[in-house]
């Protein structure tokens, strides 16, 4: 300001409302960041044992602490149980679809063939609760993945009680039967009704559960025969020879099937990693790095080996784990393999 109408005593005002300001400033520290704690795993002179991180007082529960039981793991002895902990009543079954459809059903579709509303609009593949893999699992593994959740899917313990994950567990179960029963599974004294003859008495079309079923993936085993039927050939996995003079298809020689047993069957491989793989590495291979890396390009990158070695082990260190694949036989990986190479 002008020096007329400058007090003599503002400069000296200000000097001191400054030095104020910076002792201030400099007094202020982040107590909680830089007080004396502990660490875990280090020593400390505090308690006459040495440790810094306590045990738990005998005769309490911690938070979000569960008992052991298979009711609230749904493993025994160390292993997926295949039962339900209580009896499995309708009310149940509809207490489970009722859950089911408010959780589950957004991915995997109120017919669990993984086709959910948020799928069909472009995100990640769902798995198919009808394919033979979870057909033949346990009960204890889908009351264990609601838990701890699988590969791209998150757990449900904080929106669902044990009691309501083993109600979707079976209720899971009953959309398995409802499509894949057999009459050994029908009640004694219960008539079934084919479902084509309910759609024609219904006045539907004989393809109306097409959209509702899907295309459930079979796993395919060295000591299996594929069943053809239905099966359009592709150029990934039949090749037809040329037409002999006779008009009529050659067949392959027995060398050319030999050879392709060793090296792999790309189309069989394609199905074994849908089933078993395409849930965390997606269907396209690419994966959704960083939590699942791509598997483009994956054989050249590690070697056949490392990929049957993990195929078969898993990496249980992994963050996620990677779970083993024991019904995975030989052929079937150096199938996988084949497919893994493919472009």
């Amino acid at each position: 300001m002008p020096s007329r109408f400058r007090s003599p005593s503002t400069c000296p005002a200000l000097v001191g409302a400054s030095l104020m300001l910076l002792g201030l400033l400099t007094g202020c520290r982040q107590d909680m960041h830089d007080q004396p704690k502990m660490f875990p795993l280090r020593s400390t002179t505090l308690f006459p044992d040495g440790r810094s991180v306590r045990p738990q007082p005998q005769g309490t529960v911690a938070r979000s602490q569960t008992g052991a039981d298979y009711f609230t793991t749904g493993m025994q002895d160390g292993v997926e149980g295949d039962g339900m902990p209580f009896p499995v009543t309708e009310t149940v079954l509809r207490r489970g679809q009722e859950r089911y459809n408010v959780y589950c059903s957004p991915c995997h579709s109120r017919v669990g063939n993984g086709k959910g509303r948020i799928v069909e609009r472009g995100y990640y593949q769902a798995t198919s609760f009808h394919s033979d893999r979870l057909r033949r699992a346990p009960l204890g593994h889908f009351f264990s993945v609601i838990t701890n959740g699988y590969g791209a899917m998150p757990d449900y313990a904080a929106q669902l009680s044990p009691q309501d994950r083993w109600a979707v567990a079976a209720y899971i179960r009953a959309l398995q039967l409802s499509q894949s029963a057999t009459q050994q599974d029908v009640p004694p004294g219960k008539t079934v009704s084919p479902i084509d003859s309910v759609s024609e008495q219904s006045g539907l079309p004989a393809n109306f559960l097409d959209s509702w079923t899907g295309s459930p993936v079979q796993s395919i085993s060295a000591s299996s025969e594929p069943s053809m039927a239905g099966f359009a050939p592709s150029s990934a996995s039949l090749k037809t020879l040329p037409s002999g003079e006779n008009g009529g298809h050659q067949t392959a020689a027995p060398a050319q099937v030999a050879a392709k047993e060793a090296n792999g069957d790309a189309g069989k491989g394609k199905k074994i990693y849908m089933e078993n793989c395409a849930v965390c590495h997606q269907p396209t291979r690419a994966g959704m790095p960083p939590i699942f890396p791509s598997l483009l390009g994956i054989v050249d990158r590690v070697g056949e080996t490392r990929v049957r070695t993990v195929a078969r082990t898993g990496i249980p260190d992994a963050k996620p784990p990677m779970p083993p694949h024991p019904n995975l036989t030989d052929k079937d990986i150096t199938d996988l393999i084949a497919f893994l190479r493919s472009k």
